[in-house]
């Protein structure tokens, strides 16, 4: 009966009973169900975008803020001196 060596008996039962077994309705469930998943996936993406790719210089302008700075004195000695506080004129 199944004389082509490409097509198994196995193979083409288990194709038939996946075609019997399909069902329309439940396809368009579980696809409107995915899209509804990508579509609020979609703008947290384009949000966090922007974080990862200024990730790099953030990283170097903390790193410029926690470095203590130098002044030189009149005793020819240097004082660090952290200057991370804000400055107010009045």
């Amino acid at each position: 009966m199944y004389n082509s060596p490409y097509i198994r008996p196995n193979l083409l039962e288990k194709a038939t009973t996946a075609a019997k077994s399909f069902n329309f309705s439940n396809f368009l469930d579980g696809t409107q169900k995915t899209l509804g998943v990508i579509n609020q996936a979609i703008p947290i993406v384009y949000q966090v975008k922007p974080i990862f790719q200024n990730a790099k210089t953030m990283f170097r302008i903390a790193d410029e803020i926690r470095k203590p700075t130098v002044t030189p004195s009149t005793n020819n000695k240097p004082i660090v001196e952290n200057k991370n506080k804000p400055i107010f004129y009045i």
